[in-house]
């Protein structure tokens, strides 16, 4: 039996500083943006959602954790094998990197054909169990600066 899970060390980018910042769950059907993240270190790595306050138009980075949970861990190589080498990981073939508390994760996929790019997941875990990945996209300079600017205008209009 052949494992889509390929030896972490070998093969698999580590999540680094590199990945740190902004990224968001966009739905493919209507191109419009879910949730934001970020992923942020400051000794430790630690994972942060945007969410709406009481105050209209106005947002707040949540961290999320459950209980006193906050800071994300590397994932042991049992544990990814145990989590992705199921049937429905087959494909595409590569390595996965995993960070987590216990109950979120961010993973950083390093696929084996070299011209697929890296890309990223926000896990769930529920009892001991992992929920299916989402993919996340990561906000480069011009989208932040393109929602700034949205921001800015929403303000203008706003005065």
């Amino acid at each position: 039996m052949t494992s889509n899970v390929i030896n972490l060390p070998t093969y698999g980018k580590a999540i680094s500083l590199d990945d740190q910042g902004v990224y968001f769950i966009l739905n493919e059907s209507t191109s419009t943006v879910q949730s934001v993240f970020q992923l942020a270190y400051d000794d430790e790595w630690y994972l942060y959602q945007l969410e709406k306050t009481s105050v209209e138009d106005e947002a707040r980075w949540a961290i999320m954790a459950e209980g006193e949970d906050f800071s994300l861990m590397s994932m042991p190589t049992a544990e990814l094998t145990r989590y992705f080498s199921r049937p429905e990981y087959a494909e595409p073939r590569g390595a996965w990197q995993v960070i987590r508390n216990g109950k979120y994760g961010f993973g950083k996929f390093t696929p084996v054909d070299q011209n697929e790019p890296v890309s990223h997941a926000i896990l769930l875990f529920s009892d001991n169990e992992m929920l299916e990945p989402v993919r996340i996209h990561k906000a480069n300079e011009e989208t932040l600066k393109n929602a700034e600017q949205v921001a800015m205008d929403k303000e203008v209009a706003l005065t």
